[in-house]
């Protein structure tokens, strides 16, 4: 119950998207059976007559052995017959059905599984008195009541008309009956839409709430989203570690290593036939500093004191050739070494 208190703000457009893609939303069966029903009606009041023609004709065929006496033909002719006859309004249900649910928040078909949980007749009257289920029995019980009063209103109706049918025709009779159940079909149909339209808001309310999120739940789908700032940290430590690593590796590639003396190190490559300019390929301060001069004379490079050199050596990025302005001062380092290797 606190943690319902707790989630006071709105849902978030990536928690609706999460709901979506799970296939839930604001849906209410109740709508699209009515609206369904609606559709069936409105075809039955504007081809009824037509309806009631086509499956008396049908009936007076098959009475009259037009079909034959074959009972499989019968069958067979008979079934195509009724299906044509009932086509519009299976069309029109079909229709309605799929327009209401995608208008309801889309269709999703999602692969059938079997929860045996749900075998289990304990969960099942557990569920009916959950918390979700008690208002669908709610829902049931109130359609029930009206139900039995509206019956009872159409019974009342017909037993004060009875006595009157007496002195009417044949004729008056039916377009008496007619009217009455019209009527009766006209007051439960309006009744149970206005049912259902109170269902789909319920359900659109149910769905909001369970959209709720606290405000700790907010951030941390910030964090999520934006990447947490722990974890972005880590992943740069990490990159540079690697970077780190690989500087290392490229030491005893070096041609030269310039220091400041102590603070800075700065290992230069450079291959006559092979690159315009010399290149950066290590560089550090305080402790990395050490650790290249450590690697430079395990691999015999040369290191050369020039603290003016060093210092703007260093800033230099990683892996780029150095500026023109330094070409003499580096010219004249790389010089000496080539003379003490004795290359020309």
């Amino acid at each position: 119950m606190a943690e319902e208190e707790d989630k006071t703000e709105q849902g978030t457009p990536r928690k609706r998207e999460k709901a979506h893609e799970e296939g839930r939303s604001a849906r209410s069966r109740e709508l699209v059976s009515m609206v369904t029903m609606g559709g069936i009606l409105s075809v039955f009041f504007l081809a009824g007559t037509s309806f009631l023609q086509n499956m008396a004709g049908l009936t007076g065929r098959l009475l009259g052995l037009r079909y034959g006496r074959d009972s499989i033909a019968v069958m067979r002719s008979v079934s195509s017959e009724v299906v044509m006859i009932l086509a519009p309004f299976f069309a029109v249900a079909v229709l309605l059905a799929i327009l209401t649910s995608v208008a309801q928040g889309g269709i999703r078909f999602t692969p059938l599984t079997l929860k045996f949980e749900r075998l289990n007749p304990l969960n099942g009257w557990k569920n009916i008195f959950s918390a979700t289920g008690l208002p669908g029995i709610i829902k049931t019980g109130i359609k029930f009541v009206i139900g039995i009063i509206l019956f009872y209103l159409v019974i009342k109706k017909i037993i004060f008309l009875l006595p009157m049918t007496v002195a009417m025709n044949l004729s008056d009779i039916q377009t008496t009956a007619f009217g009455l159940t019209g009527k009766a079909v006209a007051y439960a149909f309006t009744t149970f839409f206005v049912l259902a339209l109170a269902d789909f808001v319920y359900e659109w309310w149910k769905f909001e709430r369970s959209l709720r999120m606290s405000k700790e739940e907010i951030k941390q789908e910030s964090r999520e989203s934006e990447g947490d700032p722990l974890v972005k940290a880590k992943i740069k430590n990490m990159q540079r570690e690697a970077a780190r690593r690989r500087m290392m590796e490229a030491i005893p590639k070096a041609t030269v290593v310039i220091t400041n003396p102590t603070h800075i190190a700065v290992a230069l490559q450079y291959r006559k036939d092979e690159t315009s300019a010399p290149k950066v390929i290590a560089k550090g301060k305080g402790v990395v500093a050490e650790k290249i001069k450590e690697l430079a004379r395990k691999h015999g490079i040369p290191l050369v004191e020039d603290r003016p050199l060093a210092r703007a050596l260093v800033k230099v990025d990683l892996d780029d050739f150095i500026p023109a302005d330094l070409y003499r001062a580096v010219a004249k380092i790389l010089a000496y070494i080539y003379k003490l290797r004795g290359v020309a």
